[in-house]
């Protein structure tokens, strides 16, 4: 089952509308926190990409998603490319969802660089309670 989040079916009205929604961060709010994309993660990632970036989760094994704990499947990957990928999706959303309408450029950035880089094979990529409450 294809992880959604709660936004999926305004984001997909709007699209078929006509409309481009911006990202929910982006009306001149500074980007959100580590904490709160962590939360983002947990949300929205971890389904296929596993608590801790290993992919080890069942839909992240049979898509064949990328290990975000292993140097071999990060070998080769700029930062760039992996935000462009969160924010594009893969495969038209079939095999990866679009979170373009969730995330910022630069909240993708932070989130590849500050949290999916350094994430290591058995320790979860946690948000702390509060951020998750503020996320929602």
């Amino acid at each position: 089952m294809r992880h959604r989040n709660a936004f999926t079916p305004i984001v997909v009205a709007a699209a078929l509308a006509g409309f481009a929604l911006p990202p929910l961060s982006a009306q001149g709010a500074a980007p959100r926190s580590e904490a709160e994309l962590r939360a983002f993660y947990q949300r929205s990632c971890s389904g296929c990409h596993g608590e801790d970036g290993s992919a080890t989760a069942a839909d992240g094994r049979k898509l064949k998603g990328r290990d975000f704990t292993s140097e071999k499947d990060m070998h080769g990957t700029t930062d760039q490319s992996l935000a462009t990928t969160i924010r594009k999706g893969l495969f038209f959303g079939m095999a990866m969802p679009a979170y373009k309408h969730e995330l910022t450029e630069e909240e993708a950035l932070i989130l590849v660089r500050n949290i999916l880089r350094k994430a290591r094979k058995g320790e979860p990529i946690l948000a702390p309670a509060s951020a998750m409450a503020k996320s929602r």
